[in-house]
């Protein structure tokens, strides 16, 4: 498998097959994962399905069968989108994501944010390219969360997005250093122009168009908008911990790793703050 193919789009389902295999096959013959929060599973949720939230997930893989066919939703069908890339990614054999999640699965068409497309640079880079690339992105992803801050949530934004800002920007510092000591060479003031072929329009993680992402948060609901700042959260801990598996260099791997880590728990509290805003 090659780096570009592990940023690839889930395999998805649709919800009339996901109804089909309710209704048609035996319990234990595929499990069906809720990956959305208790309160969300309480208020309704498909018959037989697990609930195991985003935010849990990678501390309960050792509950699932890895051989199993495994079909995961969650809402509008991002958040489950990146917990199908964390199974994928942690060896599981047969993953689907539920298109539209159990919004469309209920008959409406979901309205959710931007889809993240392939990954969005070429799979022969170096450790330290890598390491630009996450900075690039970081970068990218800040630029949307402060324009939610400046146009969309104003004043009512929540601390979870505050607090992300100045995550990611310590992350940043860490990249920043990390490609130094893999190069030897220090980050010029354009970094990381002159190392990457930048996209002429700015992407964050998940390859997703800055433009486009602040244009479908023109509008939304902080639910809707927590929503998408919880996805790419974990999205962003996706990122990082399928990098810490792919690079061979250990310097790389321990930053990799690290920063897994630092997201997961963001994962966790965005999940939190989601939470909140459904009470």
């Amino acid at each position: 498998m090659s780096l570009l193919d592990l940023f690839k789009s889930a395999p998805t389902i649709s919800p009339d097959t996901v109804r089909e295999y309710i209704t048609g096959k035996k319990p234990d013959e595929y499990l069906l994962l809720d990956v959305r929060q208790p309160s969300e599973y309480e208020h309704g949720h498909l018959p037989g399905a697990r609930l195991m939230p985003i935010s849990e997930l990678s501390s309960r893989l050792g509950e699932l069968d890895t051989q199993k066919q495994t079909i995961l939703y969650c809402r509008s069908g991002n958040r489950s989108n990146s917990a199908a890339g964390l199974l994928i990614g942690a060896g599981f054999k047969d993953v689907l994501n539920m298109q539209g999640g159990i919004t469309r699965y209920s008959g409406i068409v979901a309205s959710g944010p931007p889809e993240a497309g392939l990954f969005c640079f070429p799979e022969t880079l170096t450790p330290g390219e890598l390491s630009a690339v996450a900075w690039y992105l970081e970068d990218s992803t800040i630029r949307f969360l402060n324009s939610l801050r400046a146009d969309v949530l104003s004043d009512k934004t929540p601390d979870i997005v505050y607090k992300l800002v100045e995550e990611k920007e310590v992350h940043k510092q860490k990249l920043a250093k990390l490609y130094k000591e893999l190069t030897g060479k220090e980050p010029e003031p354009e970094f990381p122009k002159g190392v990457l072929d930048i996209p002429a329009q700015e992407v964050m993680i998940g390859c997703v168009k800055v433009s486009d992402a602040v244009k479908w948060a023109e509008g939304k609901s902080i639910n809707e908008v927590l929503e998408l700042v919880l996805s790419l959260t974990a999205n962003t801990y996706d990122l990082y911990l399928k990098l810490s598996r792919q690079v061979k260099s250990d310097e790389a791997r321990r930053v990799f790793t690290l920063l897994s880590k630092e997201e997961q728990e963001y994962v966790e509290r965005a999940a939190e703050a989601f939470e909140r805003t459904l009470d």
